[in-house]
């Protein structure tokens, strides 16, 4: 399986998860990175905006488990750069709040800080107080 195999099948994964065909590996990982990065600074949509933008780390991970890109060269890379943002998100979420449900550890929690609409809205869903940026 070489590159364009890997880009049809990741695509083929991303459709499956209702994601445009037109995404890209890279730009797959660029959207986790800004959403990381979002994060950091203090998430300032709403609570269903966040779950949403998130949602694309299950996109990543789903590529990642698929068994007929196992042992592609590609996939090394790609596991790569999303551990490079994972670590980055895993360190954010140490001092989050714990959320029940999430099937993955990105999903477990939430950050502490971000702007006052997702506060509110976490406020309200889960009953904590985030720190408002």
């Amino acid at each position: 399986m070489g590159v364009v195999l890997f880009l049809d099948r990741f695509r083929e994964l991303a459709g499956s998860l209702g994601r445009a065909s037109s995404l890209t590996p890279h730009r797959a990982i660029e959207e986790w990175s800004d959403f990381v990065d979002d994060c950091m600074e203090g998430y300032e949509g709403t609570l269903f905006e966040y779950w949403d933008d998130m949602s694309i780390r299950s996109v990543l991970q789903r590529v990642i488990d698929d068994p007929v890109v196992k042992g592609v060269p590609e996939l090394a890379w790609f596991e790569s750069e999303v551990r490079r943002v994972d670590e980055k998100f895993a360190h954010l979420l140490t001092k989050g709040f714990e959320v029940r449900g999430g099937r993955g550890w990105w999903e477990r929690k939430i950050p502490r800080v971000a702007g006052r609409e997702m506060a509110e809205n976490v406020r309200e869903q889960y009953g904590y107080e985030i720190e408002v940026i």
